[in-house]
């Protein structure tokens, strides 16, 4: 089954998986709200990813970067505990085998800010640019997985 989500002028997003039930039907919408949430989330999270990288870009931006990332840290979060709770009512396995990724993730980001937070410290750009990097793999792994591959069975 593909589920798809699509807000007037924004990309839509798609999940695939098996759901072998009679009920799918009701199942899934009852799910509609939910693939909404995880939507607008997910592009709060790269609207903010974007904004970042353009900040960490610019030669007096490091600070801007800084409230930047301290704002991506709760988006993200958000956005995790949507994507744990749709695949807890989605699949046998739960967001168990993702939350410790989740977790790693967020804590990474938080050591960062709080390192080049701290009053002594002196932001550097290169390190800031890479900051990012485990949650913008950790996203594009999942894109990557392409429509021919196997849905996960329910």
């Amino acid at each position: 089954m593909r589920v798809r989500c699509q807000k007037e002028g924004m990309p839509s997003m798609d999940m695939q998986f098996r759901f072998d039930s009679p009920h799918a039907g009701e199942f899934f919408a009852t799910l509609g709200t939910d693939y909404t949430r995880l939507a607008e989330r997910r592009r709060r999270v790269f609207a903010l990813i974007r904004e970042y990288h353009r900040a960490v870009a610019l030669p007096h931006g490091l600070n801007d970067a800084l409230r930047i990332l301290g704002a991506i840290l709760p988006c993200s979060g958000a956005y995790f505990s949507v994507v744990e709770s749709l695949l807890d009512k989605l699949t046998a396995a739960g967001s168990a085998p993702h939350r410790d990724a989740h977790r790693r993730i967020l804590a990474e980001m938080r050591e960062t800010l709080d390192r080049w937070s701290a009053p002594d410290a002196k932001p550097k750009a290169p390190e800031l640019a890479h900051a990012l990097d485990a949650l913008v793999m950790h996203e594009a792994a999942i894109r990557l997985r392409g429509a021919g591959d196997p849905a996960p069975r329910v």
